[in-house]
């Protein structure tokens, strides 16, 4: 089944406008049920899959996994969890190096025809 990129790309708000950044800012509050203001891995995978509803982007592990590893820590927190966590003024990376992966996953699921995660 081909992938609707532009349901993608309208989900995962990324962009500087005011507009995306009160999508993003209501996204982040349904992203952390628990409103510590940190998303673990754990709150991120769910999110896109509950909050989102992109179960392609969710069942892609890899680049949900690299877009949280590249996102944390992007901003220097004064809080000792802000190292191992996602913080509000992280989460538009968050979202827009899910889309990069995501993205990146597919294109390289594509190339590698034996499916062992290799070019052959």
């Amino acid at each position: 089944m081909p992938i609707n990129w532009p349901e993608v790309t309208a989900k995962l708000p990324s962009g500087r406008s005011d507009e995306e950044k009160a999508k993003r800012k209501e996204l982040f509050k349904q992203f952390d049920p628990n409103g510590n203001g940190y998303l673990s891995l754990a709150e991120v995978d769910k999110g896109v899959r509950d909050v989102l509803g992109l179960d392609d982007v969710f069942n892609c592990k890899p680049a949900v996994m690299r877009a949280f590893q590249a996102s944390k820590g992007i901003h220097k927190s004064k809080s000792s969890l802000g190292e191992d966590f996602i913080e509000r003024i992280e989460f538009r990376m968050l979202l827009l190096y899910l889309r990069q992966y995501f993205e990146l996953y597919v294109m390289f699921d594509e190339v590698d025809t034996s499916d062992d995660r290799r070019v052959d």
